[in-house]
């Protein structure tokens, strides 16, 4: 497998590298995330291994950017981790090779055990995938 490597010049300004959890995130990244008031917006470049056989971004690395995305800013505005249960997403438009990709999500609602969650991942101005999700919030190890 080739390793592909993501210019930092190629990085909008104000974006740091988020820290990979685990082998996928970082197999599939580097994720870059910058805070703007109380949101924290999410992106990545996209590159050749993100691709499908029609040169589009795949499906399911959309999801698994969201994904990563929701649980980010769940734990950001709750302090707590969570695994996620359901997740309904919407394919609106095709992004490419080159397109920077930007999850801008929000913590819509909380109980003691349960997160609801919303997102939106936007090339420029143009919103490419929706998604809205239940995250059940992981707990404490004793």
């Amino acid at each position: 497998m080739k390793k592909t490597e993501t210019p930092m010049d190629n990085i909008p300004e104000g974006y740091v590298q988020g820290d990979g959890r685990g082998e996928f995130t970082i197999r599939n990244g580097p994720f870059y995330e910058k805070r703007v008031g109380s949101e924290i917006i999410r992106g990545f470049r996209v590159d050749d291994r993100h691709l499908n056989g029609l040169n589009f971004v795949h499906g399911g690395m959309l999801m698994t950017f969201m994904d990563s995305a929701l649980a980010r800013t769940i734990f950001h505005a709750s302090d707590k981790r969570g695994v996620t249960l359901k997740m309904n997403s919407e394919f609106l438009l095709p992004a490419r090779k080159g397109d920077w990709i930007e999850a801008h999500c929000e913590l819509v609602r909380e109980t003691r055990s349960l997160a609801f969650a919303r997102g939106e991942l936007r090339v420029g101005h143009r919103a490419i995938f929706k998604a809205d999700a239940i995250f059940n919030f992981l707990r404490p190890r004793k």
